[in-house]
């Protein structure tokens, strides 16, 4: 099995299959980063929204 890397089916493993899935890995990461940073920016804005709203019901309870 140490001699894995000199086979025709190594050789491809190594140079070929592992670029591949660690691109791909990479795209993934990226994605999730992606992904996280919009979840939080949606999060800030249903926060915001949230408070908007209390703070118009409060006023609609206080002009009554």
């Amino acid at each position: 099995m140490s001699d894995f890397f000199r086979t025709v089916m190594g050789r491809k493993f190594y140079e070929a299959d592992v670029p591949k899935l660690t691109n791909a890995l990479e795209r993934i990461a990226n994605q999730m980063e992606i992904a996280n940073k919009l979840e939080e920016k949606k999060m800030l804005l249903n926060e915001k929204l949230a408070k908007l709203q209390m703070k118009e019901i409060n006023e609609n309870r206080s002009s009554k």
